[in-house]
């Protein structure tokens, strides 16, 4: 059989086809190793560990959990969380979510390079999310701050955190969608009327799990682009959806929590909701997009400034507004007193109206926890006993506590030094108040066994 022949003219369109493609967009090339590999040197310094103690309260015979894993059993001692949370200054603010230290009466604070500090809650604001925590240090690492408005939907991003107990993970994937809420905040938990909860999360598909709530998520040169939040779970697990708060939301909140112990955000006076299909043909619209106006409070800026039950927002100070999220967004970048202008359209019509947005505060700063009154050096007393020295009492929250020492206890050792009366238990806890401390003590339910840690840890 004679091959089959092809002409001329339609092999040398073939050939010019191969060789001179239609010229198109450069093809994208997956980021390497290298590259992620440099973003989390960047940052993983000044990502810490957060750990929350509260005191335990029933419920139905068990203790509700805080944000993490819990590490107690009910009945043994507090109840213990964990998050995570970004260092931003160099004196030991630390960027974190609300509901991670919402509940403690304790913070302690682990860096990656295995540093513990004690921390203190300096303030939260539940209707973002975000909270600051504050360290005693000096010099300590801090994260580059990005600018989560340049991010783009495909980006690459990672996520860094402690999610369940596992300290110090890096997952990766993309920025998923952008200005997402989700119906997950409060406006406050503190009785006042607070201003209105502000959703305008990025959406990521890196794995976020419980324990990474206050990490960092970040771009690949490097920078925080948001502090990741929450998840969207049928199980409370990553199922493929994370959200983290944009960091110049994130950065803006914090910087005024540390200044003023709230946030001080510009305040509109209207209910709102997005525009629906049926809407847009009610408003004579081109499309369905902007903020619906379906509520004015009364002397509130919006009224005295004529705003409309109907009127529909599709910008604020040059900030496009498609949707309610968009519409709050761009308000927690103004300053109360500002006189911005709105562009609405009223039934068809398009106006330009100018507000003089007013204020509304957000924020709490929490009482500090109840000094312990019961002198405890290295955080447990002992009483004398026929069987030798037994531990009476724990106090809560000590280093001692956390590291597993539990009233019950015999004590046998300390710093590997014998004791067995109250004496020598008194001359060892004074050779030992300024350094680690090493137990070992009989357990009534594992038995002998030895407990190391730093009483001012």
């Amino acid at each position: 059989m004679s091959p089959r022949r092809i002409p001329a003219a339609l092999l040398a369109g073939l050939a010019l086809a191969g060789c001179e493609p239609e010229p198109g967009p450069p093809a994208a090339r997956a980021p390497s190793s290298q590259t992620f590999r440099a973003a989390v040197d960047a940052v993983i310094p000044a990502v810490v560990y957060i750990q929350v103690e509260a005191q335990p309260v029933a419920f139905g015979g068990m203790l509700p959990p805080l944000p993490g894993i819990p590490e107690e059993a009910p009945g043994l001692g507090p109840n213990i969380g964990s998050g995570s949370g970004i260092l931003v200054t160099p004196d030991g603010y630390i960027l974190t979510s609300d509901h991670v230290v919402q509940k403690a009466d304790r913070v302690t604070v682990t860096l990656h390079d295995k540093r513990r500090f004690d921390a203190r809650v300096i303030a939260r604001d539940p209707s973002t999310d975000v909270a600051v925590v504050k360290v005693d240090g000096t010099g300590l690492p801090v994260a580059r701050l990005g600018d989560s408005d340049r991010l783009a939907l495909g980006d690459w991003v990672l996520a860094l955190g402690s999610p369940l107990g596992l300290q110090f993970s890096v997952t990766a994937g993309v920025v998923s969608a952008k200005g997402r809420a989700i119906g997950i905040l409060s406006s406050g938990d503190d009785g006042q009327d607070r201003t209105a909860p502000l959703e305008h999360f990025i959406q990521t598909d890196a794995a976020i799990n419980p324990g990474n709530s206050g990490g960092p998520l970040v771009s690949l040169d490097g920078e925080v682009v948001g502090i990741n939040t929450a998840i969207a779970s049928p199980t409370g697990f990553f199922s493929g959806y994370g959200f983290a708060v944009p960091i110049n939301l994130a950065r803006r909140v914090a910087d005024q929590l540390i200044r003023y112990g709230h946030v001080r955000r510009a305040y509109l006076g209207v209910l709102l909701n997005d525009v629906d299909p049926a809407d847009a043909k009610v408003y004579h619209l081109d499309a369905a997009r902007g903020a619906e106006v379906v509520s004015i409070r009364p002397n509130s800026p919006a009224e005295r400034a004529g705003l409309q039950i109907g009127d529909v927002i599709i910008a604020v100070a040059g900030d496009s507004v498609d949707t309610v999220s968009d519409l709050q967004a761009a308000l927690a970048t103004l300053d109360p007193g500002t006189r911005a202008p709105l562009r609405i359209i009223r039934y068809g019509e398009r106006l330009e109206i100018p507000v003089e947005l007013g204020l509304i505060r957000s924020g709490i700063v929490p009482e500090p926890p109840p000094a312990s009154e019961e002198p405890m050096p290295i955080g447990f007393a002992v009483t004398q006993r026929a069987d030798g020295l037994v531990i009476a009492a724990v106090r809560p929250y000590s280093a001692a506590a956390r590291a597993g020492v539990r009233p019950g206890q015999v004590l046998l050792a300390v710093n590997r030094r014998e004791v067995s009366t109250l004496a020598e238990f008194g001359q060892a806890v004074r050779e030992a108040v300024d350094g680690a401390v090493s137990l070992i003590v009989r357990d009534p339910q594992v038995g002998r066994v030895i407990i190391n840690y730093e009483p001012g840890s």
